[in-house]
């Protein structure tokens, strides 16, 4: 395993892609609320990408949001959340927002690096991805007031092209014609699927998976994702 980790590591430190590999899972458009937010005054949040093995397979967790009246009601994303003040760093608020979503021992976890960031224009976040690995299987215990559901995601089929599709829906008045990762029939898209496109695109360097087809979606249309 640790031969892998530090070829994961090789390929995760790389000059990153950015936008140009985010935008490959862009819906046509990324607004669909009903405020139009400054972004200049973003809220800051960060995200928890933590590669594991489990049966021999390198995974990373998801998390499937409840119910509830708001812009991310049901929505698959990676644990995390908003920037607290009593946070020291972006690390810190991925790390404690994992810790209390799905119970993740932040003393298990290896730091690797930070992914670019992705602003989300319906809720008016900046996300901070961090990337981290264990050598140690994690046993996931979610706050069901969070979390409704913990995905366990192989980074191997992700890579698969088949495992992309797309779909067209109106939301909030809005034609929206967006690619989506189906794991096990769960829809993972928008600021999730784009931050995981650019996390992909560098893990596919490690020399580990079988699948590094270089993936050709159709790029967002929309402004605010150029």
């Amino acid at each position: 395993m640790k031969k892998e980790i530090e070829m994961l590591v090789r390929a995760l430190t790389r000059p990153l892609p950015g936008k140009d590999a985010q935008k490959l899972m862009s819906p046509s458009v990324r607004f669909t609320g009903n405020t139009k937010y400054d972004p200049q005054n973003a809220r800051v949040s960060s995200v928890l990408i933590l590669l594991y093995k489990k049966d021999n397979q390198w995974m990373i967790p998801l998390i499937q949001r409840p119910k509830y009246d708001g812009a991310h009601s049901g929505q698959v994303s990676f644990p995390g959340g908003k920037f607290e003040k009593g946070d020291c760093s972006y690390l810190d608020t991925a790390l404690r927002e994992a810790e209390e979503e799905v119970g993740i021992n932040r003393d298990e976890l290896s730091f690797i690096t930070e992914m670019s960031s992705l602003y989300i224009p319906n809720s008016n976040f900046i996300v901070y991805p961090q990337v981290c690995i264990t050598e140690i299987e994690p046993v996931f215990i979610p706050d069901l007031r969070e979390v409704a559901e913990v995905i366990e995601a192989p980074v191997n089929e992700l890579l698969l092209p088949e495992t992309v599709h797309r779909f067209k829906r109106n939301i909030n008045g809005v034609h929206v014609d967006a690619p989506f990762y189906n794991i096990d029939d769960y829809v993972i898209w928008g600021a999730t699927a784009m931050m995981l496109s650019e996390f992909l695109e560098q893990v596919k360097y490690s020399g580990i998976f079988t699948n590094q087809l270089s993936r050709s979606y159709n790029a967002c249309n929309a402004p605010e994702c150029r």
